[in-house]
This record gives C-alpha cells, sequence and structure tokens, in this order.
C-alpha cells in the first residue's frame, strides 16, 4: 500500500526543491496534491500529479532532495493524458507558498473537476464533494467546461457524458443529473 502525503509533506518537499533551485521555475499541480495544497488543507494523497512536461530543473532539483533525504521521497509524475477544458492554463491560480524560485499553479477548481472527470473513481468524487461542501461548484461552469472539455477526450465520449453525470449526481444529486440528461444539454 502506498503512502499518503497531507499539506505539510506537500510543503517540505516543495520548500526543499526550491532550495535546491538556482533559477526560477514554474510547475503546474493537477492531481490530488493541487487539492491539498490549494483547497482542502486537510486533504492527503499519493503523488504529486505535474501537468506538462514539467520544467528540468524541478525534475534535477527533486532528485537531488531524493538523494539527500529518504523521508523526502514523494512520488510525483508528469501527466500526459488528460482531458482539460480548453484554456484551463488561462486560469491557473498561483500560490503563496513563500517559496524564493519555485512558482506553483493549480488549476480554478471548476477546471479540477473537469481534469477528475476523465476517471471518475469514486475516491476523485470523494474528493469533489468534499471540495464543494467548502466551496461549492456553479452547475452551469461546470456545464460550460464539460464542453469545452469533450473537444480533448481521448477515448470514449459516451463514457466521459457517463463520468460527468456521475460528478453532478455527486455534487447535486441524482435528480439534477437526471434532469440534466434528460434536457440534451450534454449534447454537441
Amino acid at each position: 500500500m502506498s503512502n499518503e502525503y497531507s499539506q505539510n509533506a506537500f510543503k517540505e518537499f516543495l520548500r526543499r526543491i526550491d532550495a535546491e533551485l538556482t533559477a526560477p521555475t514554474t510547475i503546474v499541480v493537477i492531481g490530488g496534491a493541487a487539492l491539498s495544497l490549494a483547497y482542502l488543507p486537510n486533504y492527503a494523497t499519493a503523488d504529486l500529479d505535474l501537468w506538462g512536461r514539467g520544467e528540468a530543473a524541478f525534475h534535477e532539483a527533486a532528485a537531488r532532495v531524493a538523494r539527500s533525504d529518504s523521508d523526502l521521497r514523494i512520488p510525483y509524475d508528469v501527466v500526459t493524458i488528460a482531458t482539460p477544458p480548453i484554456d484551463f492554463e488561462d486560469r491557473l491560480i498561483r500560490l503563496s507558498l513563500g517559496f524564493a524560485r519555485l512558482t506553483v499553479v493549480v488549476p480554478e477548481p471548476h477546471d479540477w473537476a473537469l481534469l477528475k472527470t476523465s476517471r471518475a473513481e469514486a475516491h476523485d468524487l470523494d474528493a469533489l464533494y468534499a471540495l464543494h461542501q467548502v466551496r461549492p461548484f456553479d452547475l452551469e461552469t461546470l456545464c460550460d467546461r464539460y464542453h469545452e472539455a469533450r473537444t480533448q477526450v481521448v477515448g470514449s465520449l459516451s463514457t466521459y457524458q457517463l463520468n460527468f453525470l456521475a460528478l453532478i449526481g455527486r455534487l447535486f444529486g441524482d435528480a439534477a443529473a437526471d434532469a440534466l440528461e434528460a434536457s440534451g444539454r450534454l449534447e454537441p
């Protein structure tokens, strides 16, 4: 079984990487670590998911940290397949973590929700529901972002639609998901 890391562990890992950097570096955190770092401090997850290929300086600094301190070997991976809404990068939120060289940005909550919709695993829906309890999602914004993300889907559009309906059901109730499906608003 893998370890789960808290916001404090992620911050310490990133703080140590920041100390290793010699030039400004930016990372985009998109997985559960984004939820922990930006929105739900008590949320824990098993790894740090990064969007894009990442900067070589970050990877080199992370390797140095891992070699120097085995307690700070938080697994991280660059996500190569995801379903983001169009222009989500224009809405990224910069976190104020007090680092000198490392800039950490995360998706805006609605964009983060759509990134999680591709898999819509139970723990992802639970995490989205927990976020919804403290920072409610707007149904119309989710629907707009759904239509943007549909153009990025790798795989079955019908599965993506079902996953989105599962998300709406989890956040707003089954009646809202049923009404949305019956309205035809999810079709192109």
